[in-house]
C-alpha cells in the first residue's frame, strides 16, 4: 500500500477541479441526493446511477451501483470522494479491497472518505489508511460519535435515512404541514428481547397511550421493505407528531432522519450506548449522542427513560393546533437548514483539500 503526493495539484486550463465521487455504500445516496442535491441518472438499466453538479471550481461526478468496479471506474483520477460501509466484518472486507485498489492509482492526488463506520465505534482497521499512516485518504467523515472526530482530519457525518430501503427524498413543500394528525406518536420498528425497546413497549401497553399512538412493533430485523411496509410506515410518520427512538446497537438511527423530513419530532432517548463511541476532541462542551446534531441545535425530545413518554404526551395534549402546525414548519426549515449546513461545509473542506 503507498499513497501517491509527489508535487503540487495543478488546475486545468478553465481552473476546474474535478473531483470523482464512488458510492459503494447506500449512504452514498444520501451524500448526492438529499446533502448535495445532486441529480441522478439511470444508466444500462442501473448497472450504473450517475449525476454531475458544481460548486465554485469543483465539478463533481458521482457514480453508484453494481457496474461501479475497479477495472470500470477511471484511473486517471485525481481527486476522489470514495463511499463505503464498514459497518460489520464482510463489509469491511469489501472496503478494505477498495482502499488497496485506490491506493496504487498512480495520478490520486487527494482522497476523502466518507465512512458508514462500526456501531460500537470500532474502526481502527480504517486509520492505517491514513495520509499521515502511509496511506492514501487526507479526510474522514464518520458516521456515528466515534472519539476519533477530531474535527481536522476525521469529521462527523450523519446516517441519514434509508435509502437502502427506498425511503424517499422528500421535498419540504410535499409536506401538508396545516393538515391535522391523527396520532400524537408512533413506532414502527424492531423490538428486541432484554432491550431499552422492550421497556418502551411496556410503556405503550397503557390504554390511554395506545388511542393516542400509532404502534407497529416486529419482533425480528427485515433488512428490506416491501412496497407495503414501506408505504406504512411513511403513513405513520405522516400521520404523528412525535416519533420514537429506542436506542438500537447505536443512538443514531435511520428513524431520526425520516422524521425530520415530514416535519415529526424525534423523541430520542439520550443514552450512550457499549462500545469506543463518546464525545472526542471536536467540541468537548457538546456531548455524545447525537453530537453533530446537538451542535446545531436539533429540535428533539431527550428522555432517559421511557416512563417519561406519559408526561410528554400530557404536554403534547395541551398544545393547539396553530402551535403544533408551527412546530412542524420550524422542524422541516431545521432540517433542511441542517441539510444545507452540511452540504457547504462538506464542499468548502473539499475545495480547500483539493485545490492545494
Amino acid at each position: 500500500m503507498k499513497g501517491k503526493r509527489e508535487g503540487v495539484a495543478s488546475l486545468p486550463d478553465d481552473g476546474i477541479i474535478n473531483v470523482e465521487v464512488w458510492g459503494k455504500a447506500a449512504i452514498g445516496l444520501y451524500l448526492w441526493q438529499h446533502i448535495l442535491e445532486g441529480s441522478l441518472e439511470e444508466r444500462l438499466g442501473g448497472v450504473w446511477n450517475f449525476g454531475e453538479l458544481q460548486h465554485r471550481d469543483l465539478k463533481l461526478r458521482f457514480r453508484t451501483g453494481p457496474g461501479v468496479v475497479p477495472a470500470k471506474v477511471p484511473h486517471d483520477v485525481q481527486h476522489l470522494v470514495l463511499v463505503l460501509n464498514g459497518r460489520e466484518p464482510a463489509k469491511i472486507d469489501f472496503a478494505v479491497s477498495w482502499l488497496e485498489f485506490i491506493s496504487e492509482l498512480k495520478h490520486l492526488r487527494h482522497v476523502v472518505l466518507v465512512l458508514l463506520g462500526s456501531e460500537r465505534c470500532e474502526n481502527q482497521w480504517a486509520w492505517r489508511y491514513l495520509r499521515g499512516d502511509g496511506g492514501p485518504v487526507d479526510m474522514v467523515y464518520l458516521v456515528y460519535d466515534s472519539v476519533s472526530v477530531d474535527g481536522n482530519m476525521i469529521h462527523q457525518w450523519p446516517l441519514g435515512v434509508a435509502t437502502y430501503r427506498s425511503f424517499p427524498l422528500v421535498e419540504p413543500s410535499e409536506v401538508d404541514a396545516e393538515k391535522p394528525r391523527k396520532y400524537r406518536c408512533s413506532f414502527v420498528g424492531t423490538v428486541y428481547a432484554n432491550s431499552s425497546r422492550s421497556n418502551m413497549m411496556q410503556v405503550l401497553t397503557d390504554p390511554l397511550i395506545q388511542q393516542q399512538c400509532y404502534v407497529r412493533p416486529r419482533y425480528k430485523w427485515q433488512p428490506n421493505e416491501n412496497p407495503k411496509s414501506l408505504s406504512m410506515y411513511i403513513h405513520s410518520l405522516q400521520n404523528s407528531d412525535l416519533v420514537l427512538n429506542p436506542i438500537g446497537m447505536n443512538s443514531e438511527c435511520y428513524r431520526i432522519y425520516e422524521a425530520l423530513s415530514y416535519g415529526s419530532v424525534p423523541v430520542i432517548e439520550d443514552i450512550m450506548t457499549p462500545g469506543q463511541c463518546g464525545t472526542g476532541e471536536s467540541d468537548p462542551s457538546v456531548a455524545a449522542p447525537l453530537r453533530l446534531l446537538k451542535e446545531l441545535g436539533a429540535p428533539f425530545i431527550y428522555v432517559n427513560d421511557w416512563s417519561e413518554l406519559p408526561s410528554i404526551l400530557q404536554q403534547e395534549a395541551m398544545k393547539t393546533q396553530a402551535e403544533v402546525v408551527m412546530r412542524r414548519k420550524k422542524v422541516l426549515l431545521w432540517y433542511r437548514k441542517f441539510k444545507r449546513t452540511v452540504k457547504f461545509k462538506f464542499l468548502d473542506r473539499l475545495h480547500d483539500l483539493f485545490a492545494t
